[in-house]
């Protein structure tokens, strides 16, 4: 039994025992009638008066009560073997293991153990060769940023529908067959059709977004044209006058084009060159938690699109409910983050999580 139950009981044990003595005049229903008010069974409010009428304390003698027959201190090791540290086993099994039921398990977990389910992160299916070079890369833009901005650009697909969302992966019911069809079930087009988004940020705000209809890719041309010079250099000129920036662009192909670096260097672009380019390092990069509350707010309360005009517009729309204080906060976790892998290594490495 947990700390916290037992404080509990012997809390209410010592008021129902104290309330008596204060009011023994009154006979015993007047104080059963008083906690049974508080939905105190009448039978532990008796039991406790027959203790005060005995004399004896109202505390619990040590070693009192029902002796253990499956969970002794020796069932509870084991169970707490069967479950630490472990993903392959249910409560179910050790259920039918130690001849109990799951419930009672589930109950000896929560109370005699401080074993707790835990949900597992998703991360990045990384080479041996990536996890070295996070650290030594991760290390070098750790540096960097002790003294300028980071600006970080990324892409991401939305779609008319977006099931993945928690709140739209599951729905409430009394009865399943009274619910209509459009709540308890959701459809998947085999090649549904998506809208790729660019932009980039840093804590000074956030560019315009570029669109790109469903069927189409970033290329290294349409990323030097629509994103490096219609956008990322008018964000720089308003927001980085000062100069005092990086930019980091993930290291997809188009990003180090032959055409995209030679543009940034003649326009004397700060930007993260390759080779000092952490490869697959999601977690450093907050924009990827951007574009996760971007999407709970563009698909809040299972709202859909019909269109990819309609999906749209409706981004735009939640683009601008963006705060901006968010925006701040993602972007100066930066340096904090380079720094983890920095002294850690990558989290399938080390212990540290993120």
């Amino acid at each position: 039994m947990s700390v916290k139950n037992v404080s509990v009981q012997e809390t209410l044990r010592k008021r129902i025992y104290e309330y008596y003595s204060d009011h023994e005049s009154k006979g015993k229903k007047f104080t059963v009638d008083h906690f049974e008010t508080e939905h105190v069974p009448k039978s532990t409010t008796y039991s406790i008066i027959a203790r005060a009428e005995n004399d004896f304390s109202h505390q619990r003698a040590i070693g009192s009560g029902r002796i253990p027959q499956i969970m002794t201190k020796k069932g509870v090791k084991r169970l707490g073997k069967m479950f630490n540290h472990k993903s392959s086993v249910s409560q179910s099994q050790a259920a039918r293991k130690f001849a109990c039921s799951k419930q009672f398990v589930s109950k000896t977990l929560k109370n005699k153990t401080s074993i707790r389910f835990r949900k597992k992160k998703v991360i990045p299916n990384r080479t041996e060769v990536q996890k070295i070079n996070a650290r030594t890369r991760c290390g070098r833009l750790y540096a960097k940023f002790q003294k300028n901005l980071c600006i970080m650009d990324d892409e991401s697909y939305f779609t008319l529908s977006h099931s993945t969302i928690n709140g739209n992966r599951s729905f409430y019911s009394s009865d399943v067959a009274q619910t209509p069809a459009d709540q308890k079930y959701r459809t998947k087009a085999k090649f549904e059709k998506k809208l790729l988004v660019w932009l980039c940020f840093s804590e000074r705000g956030l560019s315009q977004p570029y669109f790109v209809p469903s069927g189409m890719a970033i290329n290294q041309i349409t990323y030097l044209n629509e994103c490096i010079i219609k956008r990322l250099v008018p964000f720089i000129e308003e927001h980085h006058p000062d100069g005092e920036y990086i930019f980091w662009p993930d290291l997809a192909s188009s990003h180090y084009a032959k055409t995209v670096i030679s543009y940034l260097e003649a326009k004397k672009l700060n930007f993260v060159e390759k080779q000092d380019n952490p490869p697959n390092v999601p977690e450093c990069r907050p924009i990827e938690d951007f574009w996760s509350i971007l999407k709970g707010m563009v698909y809040e309360r299972n709202w859909q699109a019909k269109t990819l005009i309609q999906l749209r517009r409706r981004i735009e729309y939640c683009m601008k409910k963006v705060d901006l204080d968010l925006i701040y906060r993602l972007s100066k976790s930066i340096p904090g983050r380079l720094n983890k892998i920095r002294m850690n290594g990558v989290i399938e490495t080390n212990k540290n999580t993120f």
